[in-house]
C-alpha cells in the first residue's frame, strides 16, 4: 500500500500508518490511529522506546498503511 492516496474511509481507529517527515518526529515508525477528525484529519500516537507522543495529522500525510484487524469471537462458557 506504498505511494497512494489514503481515503478517511480506507483508515480505521486502530490501525497504523506511517506519516510523512514533515511533522519532524524523527522516528520511522508507525503511529497508531486513536480517532478520526472532522475535514480528513487524524488523532495519531505513538508509544515506542520510551517516547510517546500524540499529533493531528492530515489524511494527506499518510504514506503507508498497515491494517489491525480485531476479530470478535463469541465464546459458549
Amino acid at each position: 500500500m506504498k505511494n497512494k492516496f489514503f481515503k478517511i474511509d480506507e483508515i480505521n481507529i486502530g490501525d497504523d500508518v506511517l506519516i510523512n517527515d514533515k511533522h519532524q518526529t524523527h522516528h520511522n515508525l508507525f503511529w497508531r490511529v486513536i480517532n478520526k477528525l472532522a475535514n480528513n484529519k487524524l488523532l495519531v500516537e505513538i508509544k515506542e522506546m520510551g517516547y510517546a507522543e500524540k499529533y493531528i495529522i492530515s489524511i494527506k500525510d499518510v504514506i503507508n498503511l498497515e491494517k489491525n484487524c480485531v476479530a470478535f469471537h463469541k465464546f459458549n462458557f
